[in-house]
């Protein structure tokens, strides 16, 4: 398994290089369980806003993208309705001091179109040089907007040439099977993290999708085109990757059935030579899962609850390598919410995983 890690400047398709881009509960160990492997979590602890990010207030609200710049900086995106691109000497969140530039790079919200209710950067890799790929959450609003923020959601990519500074419009690559209602419903597909499977030569997108009755579960579809562009894209119909990403009806990934949730962060771990997945479940509770084939995961664990009685939403997993490879010891981020939404903190607790 260890050739489908992904390392932040050593993968090549074609002629193509792609890179990566606290509620208080004690120290504990995951409980006994049949897993071959384990994790322990420390205390959380406040992520300060040291780039001063218009957003940080949201923050985080999907995957976290980092992405390597050179030997001692690496760029992060934070994403919101509208991203914004900040640079430090260290893939985590607490290292980055500067935005760069000072505005928004990306999003917004405004028009009549699919993304007019604004657009998030999820994930972010390098093709060469200063070329860029973003794959970005966007949220269709009715108007006037639901005063609750229901959205219909889609997932989209995009490309920078100047190295994340300013993006080219975007394009839709997954939506959901149903058709978008004239009065506000959430729907659509979305809130999603993209990866390189090395193995099979193609990237592998895990969203959540709204089921025909019921909360939305977790999907996952993949493109074996280097650019991910429209079209290329396949859903998970149960057993195969056979069903379009635009439109089509896939089917939800078994092991997250009964623990229902969604924003999953998925990264390779080079210690457990596993993948492993994070995710908000709607009971407020971050999980934590493992998969060594990225269709067939194991019971997923509770990883961290809301300190504030709420929930315990949006997580990411960052090692030293980026938000798409971590080692035995990395950093989990992620946003406590109070029940009411009253209150929002962006907390980091390290994570170390055991055989």
């Amino acid at each position: 398994m260890r050739k489908n890690r992904i390392g932040f400047a050593a993968l090549v398709t074609g002629a193509i290089l792609v890179a990566a881009g606290a509620g208080c509960i004690a120290s504990r160990s995951a409980p006994a369980s049949p897993h071959d492997w384990d994790f322990s979590v420390s205390d959380a602890e406040l992520v300060p806003n040291n780039p001063g990010v218009p957003i940080y207030r949201w923050f985080p609200d999907g995957h976290i993208a980092v992405l390597q710049d050179g030997a001692d900086q690496w760029i992060m995106f934070w994403a919101e309705f509208e991203s914004y691109r900040s640079l430090g000497d260290a893939p985590f969140p607490e290292a980055q001091t500067v935005l760069s530039p000072a505005t928004k790079v990306f999003g917004g919200r405004g028009g009549d179109g699919w993304d007019n209710g604004g657009s998030w950067l999820n994930s972010v890799f390098r093709l060469s040089g200063d070329h860029l790929i973003g794959f970005y959450h966007a949220e269709d609003h009715w108007t006037p907007p639901d005063p609750g923020g229901v959205a219909w959601k889609s997932v989209a990519v995009t490309y920078s040439n100047d190295n994340g500074v300013t993006w080219a419009p975007g394009e839709q690559i997954i939506t959901g099977w149903k058709t978008r209602p004239d009065t506000p419903e959430w729907g659509g597909a979305g809130d999603q993290c993209v990866v390189w499977d090395t193995e099979n030569e193609r990237w592998v997108c895990y969203y959540q999708e709204q089921v025909e009755n019921g909360e939305a579960q977790i999907h996952v579809a993949v493109s074996s085109d280097p650019l991910g562009s429209p079209g290329t894209w396949y859903k998970w119909d149960g057993r195969a990757f056979t069903v379009p990403g635009l439109e089509g009806k896939g089917a939800p990934l078994p092991a997250f059935i009964g623990r229902e949730g969604g924003n999953p962060s998925v990264h390779y771990n080079t210690h457990l030579e596993r993948w492993i997945m994070v995710y908000g479940g709607w009971d407020g509770t971050t999980y934590i899962s493992s998969s060594t084939d990225m269709i067939h995961w194991d019971t997923p664990r509770a990883l961290a609850v809301s300190d504030q009685g709420g929930r315990a939403w949006y997580p990411t997993i960052i090692g030293d390598e980026g938000d798409t490879v971590a080692e035995r010891v990395a950093n989990l981020y992620y946003a406590d919410i109070a029940a009411d939404f009253s209150s929002r903190k962006f907390y980091k607790r390290t994570i170390t995983f055991e055989q």
